[in-house]
């Protein structure tokens, strides 16, 4: 019987830091309609995410849990009443959780069936203990190109840079490793004579090609709220990540039902199928934003998955953050 092989959610991690950073310039638009020059901000943020099965076309992986612990620093500074700089760092943990009475696969770059190809990295992440790293460091600006009463339109482009040599190799790895190059445009409306205010953002991430493999994608974020007071609102917002191109589970072996694991996938390829995978996937959730004065935000979100395909589902995620701002020119 040709067993399947058992895949690991890393990319998720790496996609939801890019995705919900986006998503943070858009939500953070209504603000960018009274910028000015001088005008800047502190966040400090804190996620948690479990994630659960796995779904890809044999159907679902079900025997394994991974836990993600992100503590964020990120800030802006308007250059102009126009342009802003913003850039953030994130210092990740995470652990992979055993579920199955089998062991639940560990990837272990040390197994003996490493033979035609030797990793490059022999660490191993997948003991059931917390592991911890800083991931990739991101900065950029963005572009206040409309900026009228009512809707706001921002381009922005960024550029994500791992700091360090984590290991990619693991259930339990923190992200890609690859540099990556976002770019996009956010709008923020808010219509005559209402409480409601919408956002959004459309990108498309450059990135660094695994093995020359093209492993660029879409990323997603729309958000309508409702300010409850003058100082409280909560949001319901979608956010979403589609890779073009990549790896789909066959394209590991050219007789892939025929293969055995993990002894025929002693593979460069293999090492990096979480790199390579063509993962998809859109979120739903709800979040808040409560201003204690003119300086001090804090927010916070919760949300889960509605559909993904090669890669993991989320069962559960939060955020909570508090931002300082600071105030620029009269």
């Amino acid at each position: 019987m040709t067993a399947v092989p058992r895949l690991d959610p890393a990319s998720r991690v790496f996609a939801l830091v890019i995705v919900f950073l986006v998503g943070g310039l858009s939500a953070d638009a209504a603000l960018a309609q009274g910028q000015k020059k001088g005008d800047a901000s502190i966040r400090l943020e804190f996620q948690h995410i479990r994630t659960g099965t796995f779904e890809f076309e044999l159907g679902p992986a079900d025997y394994w849990t991974t836990d993600t612990q992100v503590a964020m620093v990120s800030g802006d500074y308007a250059i102009s009443d126009r342009l802003t700089v913003f850039a953030s760092l994130p210092y990740v943990r995470k652990r992979f959780n055993d579920t199955s009475d089998f062991g639940g696969d560990p990837h272990n770059p040390n197994d003996a069936y490493w033979v035609d190809y030797v990793p490059s990295d022999k660490s191993f992440w997948d003991d059931g203990d917390y592991h911890s790293h800083w991931q990739d460091f991101s900065i950029g600006m963005s572009y206040v190109l409309t900026d009228g009463p009512r809707l706001t339109v921002s381009p922005f482009i960024s550029y994500g840079v791992p700091v360090s040599n984590y290991p990619y190799f693991a259930k339990a790895a923190i992200g890609k490793n690859l540099w990556t190059i976002p770019v996009g445009i956010s709008v923020n409306y808010v219509p005559y004579f209402s409480d409601w205010h919408f956002e959004g953002s459309v990108g498309y991430v450059f990135s660094e090609k695994p093995l020359d493999e093209n492993v660029d994608y879409s990323t997603l974020y729309l958000s309508a709220g409702y300010w409850f007071t003058p100082n409280f609102s909560a949001n319901l917002f979608l956010a979403g990540k589609y890779t073009w191109e990549g790896f789909e589970l066959g394209d590991f072996q050219e007789d892939f039902f025929s293969a055995v694991y993990p002894d025929d996938f002693d593979t460069e390829e293999w090492y990096n199928h979480d790199r390579l995978f063509a993962a998809k996937h859109l979120n739903i959730g709800a979040g808040f934003d409560y201003f204690l004065n003119e300086n001090y935000k804090v927010s916070g979100s919760g949300y889960t998955d509605l559909w993904v395909d090669i890669t993991h589902e989320i069962d559960f995620a939060f955020t909570l953050a508090v931002t300082r701002f600071f105030g620029g020119e009269e």
